[in-house]
């Protein structure tokens, strides 16, 4: 049985995620700021449409069985108010999110047992309130074991859900791949093509090497060449392909930079290893979010 299901922020992760959890039979519902129609997801199989049950308010809201967490982590304040309703004895909190310690986000209204974090890969993009156009690949790394097992059963189309050992090396590789692709997108407005330019290349594998350093030290064994490996993969990338801090400048919202290159900046000086071209870009991505946050 799928069981019910909140989806807490319906942006492109949220919102595909809501779609196939409702597609697969799960009693879905959705918990965001503003009121939409029904949910719409557009890909390359087609349209998807479901009128689901859309909350504005955390008083609406009662226990369920999942909670998927897909707001931006610089959202966590609000979104706390909506799991201190939803987060029943047994729930289980999904934290679909980028960066790493995720569990940490949540430890004040949910135990660690009860918390399962996830790597996001996909390519999205929230076009209007309620619709996702969705363009290739969707799906959760997550820690091999019984959490995992379980919340396979709520999306059980094959590959949504994905276990995997070792799940810090793969949280710290999403997170190196998003501290170059995610600043310097958003940085220069443009999309990811911008980094088949040698120059900014060049600048985006310092930047993944510092992220790969503090990996080390913090206890992940990624491997060295990780940056050399990813910049080829986000320089092949399909024209038009974007980064969720890209469009959210574009959108006038603030920005995740906090999560991405400034965890790496702040767990690098726990252990202290030096990140300066990552502490230089910091306050750039935080002064493009403050814009936002004053309109």
């Amino acid at each position: 049985m799928a069981g019910r299901l909140a989806v807490v922020g319906v942006g492109a992760v949220g919102g595909f995620f809501a779609a196939r959890a409702a597609a697969a039979g799960a009693d879905v519902q959705l918990c965001v700021r503003r009121r939409f129609g029904e949910l719409v997801l557009r890909g390359p199989d087609g349209v998807f449409r479901a009128d689901l049950p859309v909350w504005t308010s955390p008083e609406h809201a009662r226990p369920v069985d999942w909670v998927l967490l897909a707001t931006k982590a610089h959202q966590n304040a609000a979104a706390l108010t909506w799991l201190t309703r939803l987060v029943g004895p047994d729930t289980v909190v999904v934290i679909a999110q980028n960066g790493v310690r995720q569990a940490e986000r949540v430890a004040a209204v949910v135990p660690a047992e009860r918390v399962l974090p996830t790597v996001v890969y996909i390519n999205a993009e929230p076009v209007a309130p309620g619709v996702v156009e969705h363009r290739n690949y969707g799906f959760l790394h997550v820690p091999a074991g019984a959490l995992a097992d379980r919340f396979a059963g709520v999306l059980p189309s094959a590959g949504l859900v994905r276990p995997v050992d070792g799940f810090a090396v793969e949280a710290w590789t999403k997170l190196t791949a998003n501290t170059a692709a995610n600043s310097l997108t958003a940085l220069t407005g443009r999309r990811l093509e911008v980094l088949r330019r040698d120059d900014m290349a060049r600048l985006a594998v310092t930047i993944m090497r510092e992220a790969v350093a503090v990996a080390h030290a913090d206890g992940a064994a990624v491997a060295d060449e990780l940056p050399e490996l990813i910049i080829e993969r986000l320089r092949d990338q399909p024209a038009g392909s974007g980064t969720s801090m890209l469009y959210d400048r574009l959108a006038g919202r603030p920005l995740e930079h906090e999560a991405l290159i400034g965890a790496v900046v702040r767990i690098g000086a726990e252990h202290g290893v030096p990140t300066v071209v990552s502490a230089h870009i910091l306050p750039l991505l935080a002064a493009i979010s403050d814009a936002a946050l004053s309109h």
